[in-house]
């Protein structure tokens, strides 16, 4: 059993390197025992303590980017946000401003026209009174303008507030989990509902320290799962995303992670897996064989 299964591996790896890294007459790196996880995971908590009123979603959904998860108890952020709405809509001290201005140039500008026509029909004082008015008048509007752009900003907090009592999803994906239900209290920060995105899966493998240097963010790899049979193997294309900076004291391994597409949503978090990646070559041989010629 064990010389079949080494068999097989050796025909998957030859047919890996003999087709997809044809272009290339370097081996790849093999990095057995890697395991596929998600990119993409986030739980989903509230912003606000409150009462659960609805949960828009169950385990399994499929969800969009920015639908809809649950939201809070909000009477009283609507009620608030109405009343911005309703205040930020009344425009009568804009209107009744204006037409007061109007009035108030009107006379003191007929003042001036008297007094050019017939000197001294109004006093100084009168001119100036008329004057005031005219000018505090026109300040009267930029203060109700001022007072309509307070209420414009109430509204957009009331706004906001509202938006704060809903939870909505970060990111297409599907729900893994649902911890609250409708009438439970909500504390700020607790989940109420987990999703995760399969579009795109992570493979996480390590790679000897002395093999390190043959790979960098970029480049390309091959993915292999097991299929259906033992003889079958599914594949899929990625690149490297990651190489630690760091290695393990231990093992003297470095961790590296590629992303590859999950084709048909076939990838499966925790599922194992060997990734092929296509390094550059390993020469350092090579080049110590040459100078010890040199030397000799």
């Amino acid at each position: 059993m064990n010389c079949r299964r080494t068999i097989a591996v050796v025909v998957s790896i030859a047919m890996v390197t003999g087709s997809l890294f044809a272009e290339s007459p370097d081996p790849p790196l093999i990095v057995p025992n890697c395991r596929i996880g998600l990119v993409r995971r986030a739980s989903l908590a509230g912003s606000r303590q409150g009462i659960v009123q609805n949960i828009a979603v169950t385990e399994g959904d499929v969800v969009e980017k920015g639908q809809l998860i649950a939201n809070l108890k909000d009477d009283v952020p609507r009620q608030t946000l109405a009343l911005a709405e309703k205040e930020m809509a009344n425009t009568v001290d804009i209107r009744l401003h204006k037409k007061i201005s109007e009035l108030a140039t009107l006379e003191y500008s007929k003042a001036m026209e008297l007094n050019r026509s017939i000197p001294g029909g109004f006093s100084d004082l009168d001119i100036k009174k008329l004057r005031l008015a005219a000018e505090k008048a026109v300040l009267q509007i930029e203060q109700a303008d001022f007072q309509q752009q307070m209420a414009t900003l109430r509204k957009k907090e009331a706004e906001v507030t509202l938006e704060s009592y809903r939870i909505t999803a970060p990111f297409p994906g599907v729900v893994l989990q649902v911890s609250k239900q409708e009438g439970e209290a909500l504390g700020v920060g607790e989940m109420v509902v987990e999703i995760a995105n399969f579009d795109t899966m992570r493979v996480e493998g390590f790679i000897p320290v002395a093999s390190s240097h043959r790979v960098q963010r970029g480049d390309a790899v091959v993915v292999e799962v097991p299929g259906p049979e033992p003889q079958k193997q599914r594949r899929f294309e990625g690149q490297i995303k990651h190489i630690a900076p760091t290695i393990n004291e231990v093992s003297q391994e470095v961790r590296v992670w590629a992303e590859v597409t999950n084709r048909r949503d076939l990838l499966k978090d925790g599922l194992p897996a060997t990734m092929f990646i296509k390094a550059k070559r390993d020469d350092t041989n090579e080049v110590a064989a040459e100078l010890l010629r040199k030397k000799n």
